[in-house]
């Protein structure tokens, strides 16, 4: 990019900690860095008395719909807004500023390029029903959050999406012309990735073993996988599932170890490598799963994965060969599945090799900057830097239709 304009890099909470966007911005601002270019972090949350006067105005007697109100209402977003714009007003004129999501609006100027990184938008997070949290607004106000944030896509000069999954959405509920938009995929948030000695720890003496991780168990399919695993058990009575990240209630299931929370700083038997270096299988049936960077982390160790055939695990998981997909919520099949691999130990291992490969391959931040940067590059170089245009030219849906074939919204407030 000529004269490299350094970035402004517009996210909820602190981009240099591991606390934003699950340590995602953190790895954007780093790799882009490593990249030769200049990054001026900037977080646009609200706290002290800006963030208890948001918690008021939006109070309700539901928690989960005060909790949405207060993240996706138009309080909120003013507030993000105001101070993205300040920053905008304080950065260099035709200098690119990438802004993660859109639950605020930062208005640059039409001289300067706008690109948003999104890992999902809000007409995807409606077809997530109850495991997705824009859910607990009530239509009116999911009318309003999505067309604030076609409002803020209009002055985009590119959108790089998570998944072709999300850039999809991007086209058919928002109209977005699909030449505006990208999609880069996302790296490992892992603190280490292990060396191709360390994941050569293969063991057959031990006890077939799933693993599970995942903070919201509900939404991440945890009850579907307890169910699946108790037909398993009866059948290889020595198989265990470790359950780690979340503590739900198992109740007397036999072979279930519960782990909670993990520290991802961890080193020796607690640690995420030896967790990992224990299973088998990695195994998270997702209701509601934008992208899944778990299972990229569990195939970086060389573990290949079982997913649900929907939103964009297809797009990591490599049918027979990484890993498999079952239909969401199938118990039945699920547990087919589980037993099935669970006998094949030595494909296992052999899947667990290319899943490392193929996701290595596949998915880093390295490779996620380096397409931003060429898009940025292409664009900002070329004397038009046109806004995305929502013609009625542009590729609209029909009705009924979906990205990822689930029930359609209106997206019209």
């Amino acid at each position: 990019m000529p004269d490299a304009a350094p970035i402004l890099f517009l996210c909820e909470g602190d981009a240099e900690t591991a606390d934003s966007f699950s340590g995602s911005s953190r790895a954007l601002v780093t790799t882009l860095r490593s990249n030769g270019r200049t990054v001026q972090p900037v977080d646009v949350l609200s706290y002290g008395v800006t963030d208890w006067l948001s918690k008021l105005v939006t109070v309700h007697p539901r928690r989960t719909h005060w909790a949405a109100r207060h993240h996706y209402g138009p309080f909120g977003h003013r507030v993000r807004s105001g101070r993205a714009q300040r920053a905008v007003n304080a950065h260099p004129r035709g200098a690119p500023v990438i802004q993660i999501g859109a639950t605020f609006d930062s208005a640059p100027p039409p001289e300067t390029p706008l690109y948003f990184y999104c890992d999902a938008n809000a007409a995807q997070g409606a077809r997530g029903g109850e495991y997705s949290s824009v859910t607990s607004l009530s239509r009116a106000e999911l009318a309003a959050m999505i067309d604030r944030e076609r409002q803020a896509y209009r002055r985009a000069t590119g959108i790089f999406t998570i998944s072709e999954c999300l850039r999809q959405s991007f086209i058919v509920d928002f109209g977005v012309s699909p030449e505006r938009v990208v999609c880069v995929h996302a790296g490992s948030n892992l603190r280490r990735i292990p060396s191709e000695q360390q994941v050569a720890r293969f063991r057959k003496h031990e006890a077939p073993t799933i693993l599970f991780i995942g903070r919201q168990f509900h939404r991440k399919g945890g009850e579907v996988l307890l169910r699946a695993f108790a037909w398993v058990r009866e059948r290889i009575p020595d198989a265990k599932l470790l359950i780690a990240g979340s503590a739900p209630d198992i109740g007397d299931l036999r072979g279930v170890e519960v782990l909670g929370p993990i520290d991802p700083d961890a080193m020796g038997a607690g640690s995420l490598e030896a967790l990992y270096a224990s299973a088998d299988l990695f195994c998270m049936p997702s209701l509601y799963e934008p992208f899944g960077i778990v299972f990229v982390e569990a195939m970086l160790h060389g573990v290949p994965c079982i997913g649900t055939n929907a939103w964009a695990m297809p797009e990591i998981i490599d049918e027979g060969e990484t890993g498999w997909l079952v239909p969401e919520s199938d118990t039945q099949a699920l547990a087919d599945r589980l037993l099935a691999a669970l006998q094949d130990r030595e494909r296992l291992r052999h899947m667990g090799a290319e899943a490392r490969r193929r996701a290595s391959a596949r998915f880093s931040w390295e490779l996620t900057v380096r397409r931003m940067l060429d898009y940025m590059e292409r664009h900002e170089a070329s004397a038009s830097r046109r806004p995305v245009v929502l013609a009625a030219g542009d590729r609209q849906a029909k009705k009924g239709e979906s990205p990822n074939g689930r029930r359609e919204i209106p997206v019209q407030s």
